[in-house]
C-alpha cells in the first residue's frame, strides 16, 4: 500500500510539474507553440501506437484491445501531422478532458485526506471543484480564436499543476500523521502488555 501511494505521488508530482511548464510556455508563446505542440504530440502518439502494435505482434496472447489502441493512436497521430491547425482547434477540448481526469484523481486523494483526518480537506475539495470547472469550461465553451484558447489552456494547466502539488502535499501529510498516530497506539499497547506480564 505504501509503495503504491509513493508511486501515485511520484506520478502526480511529475504530471503537475509538466502541466505547469506547459502552461507557462502556452501563455508566453501561444501562437508559436501551438503548431509545434501538435507535431510533437503527433510524433508521440505514433510512437506509442507503433509500440502497442509491436507488443501485440510479439505476444499474440495479449488482448486485441492493445492492437486496436495502437492502430487508433497511429491514425490519430498521422491525422494531427496532416491537419495540425484543425487539431489545434480541438486542443482545448483535449486539455479539458485531461483536467477532468486530474480532477477525479484529486477527488480520490481529497477523500483519502479526509479519511486520514486532514482538517483542510474542505480546501482540497474546493480546489478539485475548480479543476473540474476549468475542464468543463475548456470542453463546453466554444472559443473561436485559437491563440486566446491557448492562453486559457495555459492558465488552466498552471492551476491544475499547482493544485495537484498542493493536494499531494496535504494527502501525504495526512497519511504520515495517521501512520504516526497508529504507531503510537501500538507502542502504548505493547507497553501495557509488558506491564501486565510483569
Amino acid at each position: 500500500m505504501r509503495e503504491t501511494l509513493k508511486r501515485i505521488k511520484a506520478d502526480v508530482i511529475l504530471s503537475a510539474i509538466l502541466c505547469v511548464a506547459l502552461g507557462v510556455i502556452l501563455m508566453i508563446w501561444p501562437a508559436q507553440v501551438t503548431k509545434v505542440l501538435c507535431y510533437i504530440l503527433a510524433a508521440i502518439l505514433c510512437v506509442m501506437g507503433i509500440g502497442h502494435i509491436i507488443s501485440y505482434m510479439r505476444n499474440k496472447l495479449e488482448s486485441r484491445l492493445g492492437l486496436a489502441t495502437g492502430i487508433a493512436l497511429v491514425i490519430l497521430g498521422v491525422w494531427i501531422l496532416v491537419q495540425p491547425l484543425n487539431f489545434a482547434k480541438i486542443f482545448p477540448v483535449v486539455i479539458g478532458v485531461v483536467l477532468l481526469m486530474h480532477g477525479l484523481e484529486d477527488l480520490r486523494m481529497t477523500i483519502e485526506a479526509k479519511q486520514n483526518g486532514d482538517t483542510a480537506w474542505g480546501i482540497l475539495l474546493l480546489i478539485t471543484i475548480l479543476n473540474f470547472a476549468f475542464g468543463v469550461l475548456l470542453i463546453w465553451k466554444a472559443i473561436e480564436m485559437v491563440q486566446i484558447a491557448m492562453v486559457i489552456v495555459g492558465i488552466a494547466l498552471i492551476y491544475d499543476g499547482l493544485s495537484d502539488l498542493f493536494v499531494v502535499y496535504r494527502v501525504a501529510g495526512a497519511v504520515k500523521a495517521a501512520k504516526q498516530a497508529a504507531e503510537a497506539i501500538d507502542v502504548e499497547a505493547v507497553e501495557e502488555d509488558s506491564e501486565e506480564n510483569e
